[in-house]
């Protein structure tokens, strides 16, 4: 997978080949992907409210698919998209940076036998190695296939494949991180956007005067739309900092020795950014574990112009940004816009019709995700 690769001539034709479809000049391309998507998301909630994260997931996860095989994903039960989520679960799992930081503490564990008690990781391992190798493969031939007959719609794949200049293998390897880099922080990001709704209820009246007043009560908006919505916006960019879906990223290597502040970092030491750290302290926020949105907007409710800055860092740094980065933010906006214009998210009420608190809680692993929680979902598309 790309994200580990070491700095090399493989990483750096890998990044080639994602600028290739990624550039944030050419990413509106995707934009009719992004809101067909949408809105089957808002069908699935308004059809079944109580298998809500199962919606999000299939959303970030149908996105990420088509972007790279040109393949429609109608349901949790695509071939394609059963593969993926499943290899997707377990490496979250196993790809954590507590577990990370053991090996790199005690390299040993490395040599124990998947048999040797304790060894699990070993066995999970070799799973995860069998699926990451099918899910190469078979995807990329069924697309291939359509290619070869004139009926692939565009995607990565394409791209690649017409205007790459490379072998099919090393497209393969490139493709085999960007379903697990873009689905699992989207579908984390979905799932706190209806949290933070219930938990803030100021801020929903407040995007729902604000996409009332722009598109109209009973339409769902368009990207032409986004820019007169910026506090919807900054509702996106107070998720990220609220609560990032990845607090420390993933574990990064120094290339060369170093110093900061006084302390001597040699060359091959393992660094983690703490984005929870920097989201909280290092931009001087007052009360900066209360969701407020307004952090990001001017005296005169436009977005600062130093929001889009300090909300990029959670894509990460320098040579190693996320190159989705700029597709992730339109499908993060297209689900929030068409969800909220369309939804309002309360309070679930027990048999007694009491009102049961939501307490924020989350699930640490390789993102930070909120654990499932009791709401109510009621339509804003009829009174």
């Amino acid at each position: 997978m790309t994200p580990v690769l070491e700095y090399g001539n493989e990483w750096k034709t890998h990044r080639r080949l994602f600028h290739l479809s990624l550039r944030s000049d050419i990413v509106d391309k995707y934009n009719n992907l992004h809101l067909t998507n949408a809105n089957q998301l808002l069908e699935n909630i308004l059809r079944d409210s109580a298998n809500l994260f199962e919606h999000f997931d299939l959303f970030a996860g149908a996105a990420a698919v088509e972007l790279i095989y040109g393949r429609r994903v109608e349901g949790k039960d695509d071939p394609v998209f059963a593969m993926a989520s499943g290899l997707a679960e377990v490496l979250c799992k196993e790809l954590t940076p507590d577990r990370v930081v053991l090996l790199k503490v005690m390299p040993f564990l490395r040599y124990l036998p998947s048999w040797f008690p304790g060894a699990g990781f070993k066995r999970n391992a070799a799973k995860c190695r069998g699926m990451a190798a099918e899910m190469a493969e078979l995807p990329f031939a069924m697309a291939k296939d359509e290619m070869d007959r004139g009926v692939l719609s565009h995607c990565m794949i394409s791209d690649m494949l017409k205007h790459g200049g490379v072998e099919e293998s090393a497209a393969k390897g490139a493709l085999s991180g960007v379903y697990i880099a873009g689905t699992e922080s989207t579908g984390t990001i979905l799932k706190t956007v209806a949290l933070v709704m219930i938990l803030y209820p100021d801020v929903q009246d407040k995007v729902h005067e604000e996409l009332d007043a722009v598109v109209g009560r009973g339409t769902l908006p368009t990207f032409a739309d986004r820019p007169r919505l910026p506090y919807l916006q900054a509702v996106l960019y107070e998720v990220m900092r609220w609560s990032p879906p990845s607090p420390l990223g993933l574990p990064h290597v120094t290339t060369a020795s170093d110093t900061y502040e006084g302390y001597y970092i040699p060359k091959g030491t393992m660094v983690l950014f703490n984005y929870w750290a920097m989201a909280m302290k290092d931009h001087g926020y007052d009360d900066p574990e209360r969701f407020d949105p307004t952090r990001h907007l001017t005296s005169d409710g436009q977005l600062s112009p130093q929001a889009r800055q300090n909300n990029s860092m959670f894509f990460g740094f320098g040579k190693r940004v996320c190159p989705g980065r700029f597709f992730a933010e339109h499908s993060h906006w297209a689900a929030a816009a068409v969800m909220l214009s369309a939804l309002k998210f309360g309070k679930a009420k027990d048999s007694s019709g009491k009102y049961i608190d939501v307490e924020p809680v989350f699930s640490d692993g390789l993102t930070r995700c909120p654990a499932p929680f009791p709401c109510s979902i009621t339509s804003r598309l009829v009174e």
